[in-house]
């Protein structure tokens, strides 16, 4: 709809070099236009960036002889209300957490303060991955002017059953994503700010055992060590997980035996929601790159990531009886989806830069998905 406030915020930015098209203002449009010969696209195209900056959204198209500037809604200012929630669900998830944390170094958070405090070493770094991942989604989503949620955590905590004390956590846009360009940045941020994350946990907590002998003398302290392993619930590991154990010569942690040392299970879990975020499908963070990299195209690459999960899934029942991704399936053709909707301008599409960086995003999801993340042996 017209707005005499966003007319003007329009005619400041714009600046006389489109010219206002008087016919759309009698159905109620805010439209600009100008003859082809006397603008170039990458100009139409700059102006719209200047407009989004101001919190304007604009759609452009051409016609043989003219190029045409839409201006659709303005979004820029969230609503009132929006703190209390996600801060009381990140306050429980820090409790979920903690009690994870300390069950998880085989003390009981329920004996005492200092039990329980153990937990914070595992909840700090767990929750600090997901924070950054999520304010790489939430600050682009601001600088691009898109009205959105801060963060949701998910606590979960069920003393009957092994869990990482949360489900993790989202942030819901309120307003169209304008181009490409703000699509790939908000998609590949938070993905690359909680990777970075990980991997720094993950350095400094193999780092913190000092030697093999001594991280036996550390697992002994929380249960009796055994020499049968039948039944133990052991950590897939990954190409990125294996490369840092290397590098830090502490190949000798065992996976089953991961879980007690905070940061380094921390850190497994990110790189783990990492991965899971990159598949190139539908709503995943993956898939708005695959979007902004391949256009249409992205639909037939998340049909043949949804045909990888299938054979995964029969690999993994047959001759593991392993069910870690059966569900995966089932929230695809659901929530997930395989075709990614449009922007509100398809037509900018992304630098050279970007490209690079999207197909990095793809080594990254490589190097941190595993197979089978967890099993009995």
């Amino acid at each position: 709809m017209y707005s005499k406030r966003r007319a003007e915020i329009a005619d400041d930015v714009i600046n006389n070099r489109l010219k206002k098209d008087r016919w759309a203002r009698l159905y109620g449009l805010l439209v600009y236009k100008q003859k082809r010969d006397r603008i170039s696209e990458e100009e139409v195209k700059e102006l719209q960036q200047h407009l989004l900056t101001r919190g304007l959204y604009s759609q452009a198209e051409a016609s043989p002889t003219k190029y045409y500037l839409r201006i659709i809604s303005s979004d820029r200012v969230p609503k009132k209300n929006q703190v209390f929630i996600p801060v009381l669900l990140f306050l429980l998830t820090i409790i979920t957490t903690s009690f994870t944390g300390a069950l998880l170094g085989g003390l009981d958070p329920l004996l005492s303060w200092e039990n329980f405090s153990y937990g914070f070493y595992y909840s700090f770094a767990l929750l600090t991955i997901l924070f950054c991942h999520e304010m790489g989604h939430y600050l682009y989503a601001r600088y691009y002017g898109i009205n959105v949620t801060l963060p949701y955590f998910l606590p979960f905590y069920f003393p009957l059953m092994f869990s990482f004390g949360t489900f993790g956590a989202f942030i819901r846009l309120k307003a169209p994503i304008p181009n490409k360009k703000a699509l790939f940045d908000i998609g590949i941020a938070g993905p690359i700010a909680g990777f970075v994350v990980s991997v720094a946990f993950l350095i400094i907590g193999f780092l913190n055992i000092p030697s093999e002998q001594a991280m036996w003398d550390f697992i002994s302290n929380i249960h009796p060590i055994s020499e049968d392993s039948a039944g133990v619930l052991t950590f897939g590991s990954n190409l990125l997980f294996d490369i840092l154990a290397w590098i830090t010569g502490r190949t000798y942690l065992p996976m089953s035996e991961m879980y007690h040392f905070p940061f380094i299970v921390a850190g497994w879990f990110g790189l783990l929601v990492t991965a899971l975020n990159l598949m190139p499908i539908g709503q995943l963070d993956g898939g708005h790159i695959t979007y902004a990299l391949f256009g249409s195209g992205a639909e037939r690459i998340a049909i043949l990531g949804f045909t990888g999960i299938i054979i995964l899934n029969i690999v993994l029942i047959s001759r593991f009886q392993s069910f870690v991704y059966v569900l995966w399936p089932l929230l695809i053709l659901i929530f997930i989806r395989f075709k990614h909707p449009p922007t509100l301008d398809d037509s900018m599409e992304i630098d050279k830069r970007r490209r690079i960086l999207g197909y990095f995003a793809y080594i990254i999801f490589i190097l941190s998905f595993s197979p089978m993340p967890m099993y009995l042996q």
